[in-house]
C-alpha cells in the first residue's frame, strides 16, 4: 500500500472513516433522545392524569386516606409503577411494590417536586441495579401553592437499553461494513489509475533504453489516457527523429564524400605532372574551387545547425531597408538564374517599410530559399520575388514555378534534416536554419505548394516602430 495507492486509499478510508463516527454518534445520540423523550412524555402524561383527577375529584381531602383511591385513577394503559408520595416524603401508595408503603424515600426528583418543581430522574436501583427512568409531579390544594404530596411515575430502562443495545450493534456494523465497501471502492479505483501509470512507467523505461516502437495502451478517455496519447506522440516524434538524423548523417556523408572525392582526384592527378594543357589544368582549378565552396557551404549550414540547436544564436539587429537589400538579391542571383534558364523578377511597393533586423541573417534566408526555388525549377520557369505592406507587418513572397511538395511533406519541410522524396543534393538542413531565423525576428514562415504547378514561401516580418 506505498506510494499513491496508499495515499488514495488511505485518504478515503479516513475521510469515510470519520465521517462514519460522526454520523453514527448524531444518529445513535439522536435515537437515544428519541427513546427517553419518548418515555419521559410517556410517564409526564400518567404523572398529569393522576394530578387531574385529584384536582377534580379528591382535592381537599385527606390525601394518606385517599392515597389508594388516587391509584385506582390511573389510567388503564399505564404500565409503569406509580407511587404517591405525602410531603415528608413518606410512601403513601405503591402500585407494584405495597410493601414498600410506610418508607421514607429520598431521591433527587421526589425533593424536587417537594419542593414545588416537576422533576425527572435516571438512575438504579440501589438493591437490584436495574436501571430505571422516573418523573415527580407535586401535588397541591386548590385555593394555595402549598405542596401536600408528589406523584411519582417509573418505569424500567432494561428493555428500552436492550433495543438501543441491538440499534447501536445494527448502526456499528452498517458502518463497518460501508467502510469496507469504500475500502473495496477506492481500490478498484486506484487500479484503474496505478494499472496505466505502471504500464507508462514500463514504456518510458524501455523508451530511455532507445526502444521507440514500444507504445502504451488508451483505457479510458482521461488525462491518464492522454499522457499515454502524449507519450505514444513523443516516442513517434523522437523516433521519426533518430530515423531523420541518421538519414542525415547518410545523406550528409555522401554529400562531404562527392566534392572531396572531385577535389582529391583532381588533385592527386595535378600532383602527377602529367598535365601538360593549361585548359586541362584551369579546368581541374575550377572544379577545386567549386567543390571547396561546395564544401564550405556544408560546414556553414552544419556550423549554423549547431548554433540554433545550441540556443546561442545571437542577431545583430539594425535598421534595415528591405526593399534595397531585395533588389540587391534579385541582382545577386540573376546570373546563376541566366546560367539555368529561369527568369527571376521582383514587385515591391513604394517606400516599403524599414525593418529592424539581422540583414546578414536574412540576406542568408531569402538566398536559400531562392536557391532552393532554382534547384526544383526546370528551365523556362519563373521565381517572383513579391513586397507588400501589410498593417503593421511586411510580406515577402517568393515564388516559383517548379515542381512543387506533396501535401504530406509541406509541413516536414521545416524540421531539421527533412529531405523528402528528391535526388537534390543538400543537408536538409536549410529551410529549418530559415524558419529559426525568422522565428527570432519575431516573424513567421508559411509555405504553399501544388504538385506539378510551384511553390511559394511566404516571410512575414514586423514592421520597424516609428520613434
Amino acid at each position: 500500500m506505498r506510494g499513491i495507492r496508499g495515499r488514495i486509499v488511505g485518504t478515503y478510508l479516513v475521510i469515510t472513516l470519520l465521517s462514519v463516527i460522526v454520523f453514527e454518534v448524531i444518529l445513535i445520540y439522536g435515537l437515544i433522545e428519541f427513546y427517553y423523550s419518548s418515555i419521559e412524555a410517556e410517564l409526564n402524561r400518567s404523572a398529569q392524569s393522576i394530578i387531574n383527577n385529584y384536582n377534580q375529584y379528591l382535592n381537599n381531602y385527606d390525601l394518606s386516606k385517599d392515597a389508594k383511591v388516587l391509584l385506582e385513577s390511573t389510567p388503564g394503559n399505564t404500565v409503569a409503577q406509580v407511587q404517591i408520595i405525602d410531603d415528608k416524603g413518606i410512601l403513601l401508595a405503591d402500585s407494584i411494590e405495597p410493601s414498600m408503603e410506610g418508607e421514607k424515600l429520598d431521591y433527587y426528583d421526589i425533593n424536587m417536586a417537594l419542593s414545588g418543581k416537576q422533576a425527572i430522574w435516571r438512575g438504579k436501583i440501589s438493591l437490584t441495579g436495574e436501571p430505571i427512568f422516573s418523573v415527580s409531579w407535586p401535588m397541591t390544594l386548590s385555593d394555595s401553592d402549598k405542596v401536600i404530596g408528589v406523584v411519582r411515575v417509573i418505569t424500567t430502562l432494561s428493555d428500552v437499553k436492550e433495543i438501543l443495545k441491538n440499534h447501536i450493534i445494527i448502526l456499528v456494523t452498517l458502518g463497518v461494513g460501508i467502510v469496507f465497501m469504500i475500502f473495496l471502492t477506492g481500490l478498484a479505483l486506484t487500479n484503474t489509475i496505478i494499472s496505466p501509470v505502471k504500464e507508462m512507467t514500463s514504456a518510458a523505461k524501455a523508451m530511455a533504453q532507445g526502444r521507440f516502437d514500444v507504445r502504451v495502451s488508451k483505457r479510458f478517455d482521461d488525462e491518464i489516457g492522454e499522457l499515454g496519447d502524449t507519450l505514444n506522440y513523443m516516442a513517434q516524434e523522437v523516433s521519426n527523429h533518430q530515423k531523420m538524423k541518421n538519414d542525415f548523417i547518410a545523406s550528409i556523408s555522401h554529400e562531404l564524400r562527392t566534392p572531396l572525392t572531385s577535389i582529391m582526384g583532381w588533385i592527386i592527378t595535378i600532383n602527377s605532372e602529367d598535365i601538360d594543357d593549361k585548359e586541362e589544368l584551369k579546368e581541374g582549378l575550377d572544379i577545386i574551387e567549386r567543390e571547396s565552396k561546395r564544401l564550405a557551404a556544408l560546414v556553414e549550414e552544419l556550423l549554423d545547425f549547431s548554433k540554433f540547436d545550441a540556443g546561442v544564436i545571437t542577431l545583430k539587429k539594425d535598421t534595415v531597408n528591405l526593399e534595397k537589400l531585395l533588389k540587391y538579391i534579385k541582382r545577386q542571383m540573376e546570373p546563376r538564374a541566366e546560367r539555368k534558364g529561369i527568369t527571376i523578377t521582383i514587385d515591391i511597393d513604394e517606400e516599403l517599410p524599414w525593418i529592424d533586423a539581422d540583414e546578414n541573417r536574412l540576406k542568408q534566408v531569402f538566398i536559400n530559399i531562392i536557391d532552393n526555388s532554382f534547384k526544383f525549377t526546370q528551365k523556362g520557369g519563373y521565381v517572383d520575388i513579391i513586397g507588400r505592406k501589410r498593417g503593421d507587418s511586411v510580406l515577402v513572397r517568393i515564388e516559383d514555378t517548379g515542381c512543387g511538395i506533396p501535401k504530406e511533406d509541406i509541413l516536414k519541410v521545416t524540421q531539421r534534416f527533412f529531405k523528402g522524396n528528391n535526388v537534390v543534393s543538400g543537408s536538409g538542413l536549410g529551410l529549418a536554419i530559415c524558419d529559426e531565423i525568422i522565428k527570432l525576428h519575431n516573424g513567421e514562415m508559411n509555405i504553399e505548394s501544388t504538385v506539378g504547378k510551384g511553390t511559394a514561401v511566404d516571410i512575414v516580418l514586423p514592421v520597424q516602430l516609428e520613434i
